[in-house]
C-alpha cells in the first residue's frame, strides 16, 4: 500500500508556523491579561484577583499549573529523544520525517501549554509573580522546541547503541 508523505520542506514549514503561532497567541494573551490587569489597579487600586493564593481554589490553581510544568515540560522533551531515537531506525526517510514531525507537533503542544495555564493562574490569582516566573521557564523551555532543518538531521541521525560515554 502506497501512502502519500509530506516533503520534509513542507513538514518544517508547518511546524515553524505552528510554532510561531503559538507564540504570537500567547503575547496577546500575555498582553490581554496585562491590560486586565492595568485596567483593575487603574479603577480599583488593586490588581484583578478571583482567588487568594492562600486560599484552597488558589492552591489548587497553583498546584495544577506547577505539576504540569514539572510533568510536561521535562516528559516532553524525554520522551520526544526517546521517540527519536526509534525514528532514527526507520529506513523509509519520507515515513522517517512524518513520524518526526507528527510527533514534534505534540512536544512543542504540550510545552506551549504550560505558558496560558500559568498566566491564567496569574491573573485568577491576583498578579501572583510565581505563576509568571513558570510561564517564563514554559517559555525558555518552547525556545528548545524552535524547528531547524539542521535539528532534524541531527536527532534523526542513526545512534551507535554501542557507544557509551
Amino acid at each position: 500500500m502506497d501512502t502519500q508523505h509530506k516533503p520534509k520542506g513542507e513538514w518544517l514549514k508547518l511546524h515553524n508556523q505552528f510554532y510561531y503561532l503559538v507564540y504570537g497567541l500567547v503575547l496577546i494573551f500575555f498582553g490581554a491579561i496585562w491590560y486586565i490587569n492595568y485596567r483593575s489597579v487603574v479603577e480599583s487600586g488593586s490588581a484583578f484577583k478571583m482567588f487568594a493564593p492562600n486560599e484552597t481554589v488558589g492552591l489548587i490553581l497553583q498546584y495544577a499549573a506547577i505539576i504540569y510544568a514539572l510533568a510536561a515540560i521535562p516528559g516532553a522533551l524525554y520522551w520526544f529523544k526517546r521517540k527519536c531515537l526509534a525514528f532514527s531506525r526507520v529506513e523509509n526517510e519520507d515515513l522517517k520525517y512524518d513520524l518526526y514531525y507528527s510527533y514534534a507537533f505534540l512536544r512543542t503542544g504540550a510545552i506551549a501549554l504550560t505558558m496560558p495555564l500559568s498566566l491564567v493562574a496569574y491573573l485568577l490569582l491576583g498578579a501572583y509573580t510565581p505563576m509568571i516566573w513558570l510561564a517564563a521557564i514554559g517559555a525558555v523551555a518552547f525556545v528548545f522546541c524552535k524547528p531547524t532543518a539542521r535539528k532534524a538531521e541531527e536527532e534523526l541521525r542513526p545512534q551507535d547503541e554501542d557507544l557509551k560515554y
